[in-house]
């Protein structure tokens, strides 16, 4: 006798834990799927920058790219700036130009010890040491900025210190910004902002003329509307600094809607314009949330959110708040905990309200996953992914990541690419759905999906969505200790709508694979499932 069919309720988002073992209405771990309006559907694909010459690729850094700012011209021309770890480059109509200053800019001497570091018979003879934990946690990770005055595009990486501008109106290599006269010395530094008010911060602030010339302690801002006046002792003047009590390194600073949000390795604080005498403050908001990374911060438009060690945080411009981090579990499984100081990045993704933070799996050289939040549902998705710096959508172009030495627009097309790491298809995996937490066999008969495919009224469209899909089951047929797990084959959806499949086990989880390699776009609604509880042999 057949049973009845029951509705299959798998409501948005991730929730990681230790085991899928567990009963949960969530689901436990999917890859490159978000949920609009509540269905799921896969990501979009992307599409790599290219511009071959003479057979030659010509769109690639020539070092690794750590942050890309896109900005329009004065002429409505819009630029894509691309920071590397030791190159500039801007993309302008789809032509890239390496702007890097005639003199080079300074690498970062990365997590490698010195000549003489560590005990006598460790590593090679004749080579550098490789670092130590303990040496690669108090090492401070290299920041890197990009943003623009008006047209004008600057960038500063804290390895350089040097506070560089490109003029596309002059065009030419990148130069230093030249101090004015007789208004003191442009100072060196970590990063910098471009604060609401037109003055440029620099975080960090060193060599800027005064007795002990800075620290890493001390932000300091230019003349209003002037980058290269900084004479703090002119009464005419707005340019200033303050050093940050307690003392503390500053590790890196966003601008934002109220304020210049900033962290030390300690606290995090928010400066203010306040003007003339003081022109700037600084209020401590919270203790022991300092991002992970430099580049782990964005804003989006609702929040600043940023990933720590902690875990994620939110500003909304009073108070720092911690995120619930659904996935962290599943972060903490596989993180490399050095490499994420010098490797994580956040980007937003404004079109689909999502905040997407990357990072290194183990003893892995780039990053190889990505934990998204939107802030605008509340949950958390998960993407296999390797990729190194990104920006959200402009109202021209498409989201852009880069992948170290090349460029990926994303949303676009119904590929998947990756530079560094495999591809991985879209996939989402259940808990369990054993109505009987797996003390029971159940048996799984038939699923009835959902799917609807994004132009419904195209009869190779709704073909192709529904015939990309493929459903399986993970099960254990024992409940003895180091029984394996088992997958069952994988099926398609027939023609008439129905997945057979006649699947016997305890502990029953549903997995859905999306085909490729191209991927056709859909919706996935509500699931019924026929199953019947057996005995408990």
């Amino acid at each position: 006798m057949s049973s009845q069919f029951r509705p299959l309720e798998i409501p948005p988002g991730v929730v990681a834990t230790a085991t899928k073992k567990m009963r949960s209405s969530n689901w436990a771990e999917v890859n490159m799927v978000r949920w609009r309006e509540g269905q799921l559907t896969p990501m979009g694909g992307q599409a790599q920058f290219t511009n071959v010459v003479d057979g030659v690729e010509r769109y690639r850094f020539a070092s690794r790219c750590k942050r890309i700012h896109g900005w329009y011209g004065l002429d409505g021309q819009y630029h894509i700036a691309y920071l590397c770890e030791a190159n500039l480059h801007v993309d302008t109509g789809g032509t890239l130009t390496d702007i890097t200053p005639a003199d080079g800019i300074a690498p970062p001497a990365g997590l490698v010890g010195g000549y003489s570091d560590g005990e006598y018979n460790i590593d090679t003879y004749g080579t550098p040491r490789s670092i130590v934990s303990a040496v690669a946690i108090t090492k401070v990770p290299d920041a890197y900025s990009l943003d623009n005055f008006g047209s004008i595009l600057y960038a500063m990486t804290s390895a350089d210190g040097r506070l560089l501008m490109w003029d596309p109106a002059v065009g030419g290599p990148a130069v230093i910004q030249p101090a004015a006269d007789g208004r003191g010395p442009v100072p060196h530094g970590r990063c910098f902002v471009v604060t609401q008010e037109r003055f440029i911060m620099i975080f960090g602030s060193t060599q800027d003329g005064t007795t002990g010339s800075g620290s890493s302690r001390r932000f300091a801002w230019c003349d209003q509307e002037n980058p290269g006046a900084w004479d703090y002792s002119n009464v005419t003047s707005q340019a200033g600094f303050l050093d940050i009590e307690p003392a503390s390194p500053i590790i890196c600073a966003i601008e934002t809607r109220v304020g210049i949000l900033f962290w030390t390795a300690k606290k995090a604080y928010v400066s203010q314009f306040l003007g003339i005498p003081y022109v700037y403050n600084y209020v401590e908001l919270a203790d022991n949330c300092t991002p992970w990374s430099p580049q782990s911060m964005t804003t989006t438009s609702a929040l600043t959110l940023w990933m720590g060690e902690q875990g994620a945080f939110s500003f909304d411009g009073t108070s720092i708040l911690p995120v619930p981090c659904r996935v962290r579990p599943w972060i903490d499984d596989d993180i490399d905990t050095i490499n994420v100081r010098e490797l994580s990045f956040a980007a937003h993704l404004a079109e689909f309200s999502e905040w997407w933070w990357f990072c290194p799996g183990l003893n892995s050289p780039f990053n190889t996953r990505a934990a998204i939040y939107n802030y605008k549902e509340g949950w958390w998705t998960q993407a296999r992914m390797s990729r190194s710096a990104g920006i959200t959508s402009s109202y021209t172009s498409h989201p852009i990541f880069a992948d170290d030495f090349v460029a990926f627009q994303h949303e676009v097309g119904a590929a998947y690419a990756n530079a560094n790491a495999p591809v991985v298809l879209p996939f989402a995996e259940s808990f369990d759905l054993n109505v009987n937490s797996g003390s029971r066999l159940t048996t799984v008969k038939q699923l009835l999906p959902d799917v609807e495919a994004v132009d419904a009224s195209d009869p190779t469209a709704i073909a192709n969505a529904i015939g990309s899909l493929r459903y399986s089951l993970f099960y254990r047929n024992s409940r003895s200790l180091g029984s394996p797990e088992l997958q069952s084959p994988l099926k398609a959806v027939r023609s008439d709508g129905y997945v057979d499949l006649r699947s016997t086990g305890r502990d029953i989880r549903l997995r859905i694979d999306v085909a490729g390699p191209v991927i056709q776009p859909f919706t996935l609604g509500q699931h019924l499932i026929d199953l019947v509880p057996r005995g408990d042999r």
